[in-house]
């Protein structure tokens, strides 16, 4: 049926062989691989047996939680974690907040509390939004930082249509992959990228909006935010646009049972794979110990993150952060 390429015309692309994002009746597709979303595979996990059902229930292990209320109030370039895919980060003295959740999520409550209260996050400059799913996009989370200040929301092709209605006079600003955000100089530059993943918030919207990845860059610090994503070979694509990379931003959360995670979040044995794809400096993982989301215990992640590091796997710094506690990006 109909196909067509997709992006924002106004801003630049920076890949030389990019048409844009392509849509198959009006529906984004993967750039090499389509995953299975269909019903009968969530049916399948429901009916399933978790093998790790007992490990999981004795596992008490949360995050260690921090007062990041020094580095908020302070100037230094760095970022936070707040909890799942929210960082405030702080580039060249603009002010970024990726994925805001502050709640919990539909039927899901927060395992750990949000560091510090909405209202007491310093100003932010641009809200980055990856993509529609709940535990991303979160509509109370977004009304309440738009009743606190004002910002501007970088995110994907088609997003207008869902949070517009939540945030008046807003502005936002949609690209597809590959492209760059035209933004007031001086800024950092800000790329939205490919990541392996889907979109669904109803019944029968599936893949209508795209979902993606981030890379921040000035002249000192280059940050890669991979959102949500499955292991692919995207990883090695933007390696190749941005070969020095200081920071990743990766999942390593919610990857069990692999027949219906795997194409869309990476265990950490596949985060590090990305994160040598990507030839980074310091690897900070995410996507985990906030939300109970699948199938693994709890602490199991920064075990197995650990057991790789002792391995030598990693090619380059694990950076495993408490909720709440600053990563200064002139520390590594």
């Amino acid at each position: 049926m109909a196909e067509e390429y997709l992006k924002n015309p106004d801003f630049p692309v920076i890949r030389a062989d990019w048409e844009g994002n392509r849509l198959r009746n009006g529906r984004f597709l993967g750039e090499f691989k389509e995953g299975n979303q269909s019903m009968l595979v969530a049916l399948k996990w429901m009916l399933s047996k978790n093998p790790q059902r007992e490990e999981k229930k004795k596992d008490t292990w949360l995050p260690p939680v921090t007062d990041p209320a020094a580095f908020l109030q302070g100037k230094e370039d760095g970022l936070v974690w707040l909890g799942h895919a929210t960082f405030f980060i702080r580039l060249g003295g603009t002010t970024f907040l990726t994925d805001p959740v502050f709640y919990g999520v539909s039927y899901l409550k927060r395992k750990v509390p949000l560091p510090v209260p909405p209202e007491q996050l310093p100003k932010i400059d641009y809200v980055l939004l990856s993509h529609g799913h709940m535990d991303h996009c979160d509509k109370k989370s977004l009304q309440t930082l738009r009743q606190l200040q004002q910002f501007a929301v970088l995110t994907s092709l088609k997003m207008k249509t869902l949070i517009e209605p939540w945030l008046p006079e807003t502005e936002i600003m949609e690209a597809g992959w590959y492209q760059e955000y035209v933004l007031p100089q001086p800024q950092p530059n800000v790329y939205f990228l490919p990541s392996f993943h889907w979109y669904k918030r109803g019944l029968a919207d599936n893949n209508k909006i795209l979902w993606g990845s981030f890379l921040l860059q000035t002249p000192e610090q280059t940050l890669y935010f991979g959102a949500d994503s499955g292991y692919d070979q995207h990883f090695k694509e933007i390696a190749q646009l941005f070969p020095s990379i200081d920071t990743c931003l990766l999942g390593v959360g919610a990857y069990s049972p692999a027949f219906i995670m795997k194409p869309s979040h990476t265990n950490p044995a596949e985060a590090v794979q990305a994160f040598n794809d990507l030839g980074g400096k310091t690897l900070i993982p995410m996507h985990y110990g906030t939300f109970d989301l699948s199938d693994e215990p709890i602490s199991e992640p920064v075990q197995w993150l650990q057991q790789l590091e002792k391995k030598g796997e990693i090619a380059g710094q694990l950076k495993i952060t408490g909720i709440g506690e600053a990563h200064l990006f002139n520390s590594h």
